[in-house]
């Protein structure tokens, strides 16, 4: 969705999103952004199944300034946890929630 460079800061990937146009959105719930959307995630290895996740998200045309999101990410350790088949099916959140968006694409 947007242009994605990364680079290593000691142990942590760094990866600065720009390019954006602004024909998506956030989240279900319709929130949106500009052209102007910049974003940095940061990929850092905090234990030995545990990655923490951070993004910085500025975009000035449409936040009062930048924020930030955090979680930490946890590897599966159960005995017999397996990775199930995901089927993605184009188009389904534009057919699901594309009326939302802030300015909707003609049919």
């Amino acid at each position: 969705m947007g242009q994605s460079v990364g680079k290593w800061e000691g142990d942590t990937l760094v990866i600065d999103v720009t390019g954006f146009n602004d024909q998506s959105w956030f989240d279900r719930a319709g929130n949106f952004h500009s052209d102007a959307l910049h974003v940095v995630e940061r990929w850092t290895r905090t234990a030995p199944n545990v990655l923490t996740y951070e993004a910085t998200i500025e975009d000035p045309n449409v936040f009062s300034k930048p924020w930030k999101i955090s979680m930490p990410l946890y590897r599966r350790l159960e005995k017999n946890a397996q990775l199930m088949d995901f089927k993605c099916v184009e188009f389904v959140e534009e057919l699901l929630y594309g009326a939302y968006r802030k300015k909707p694409l003609s049919r």
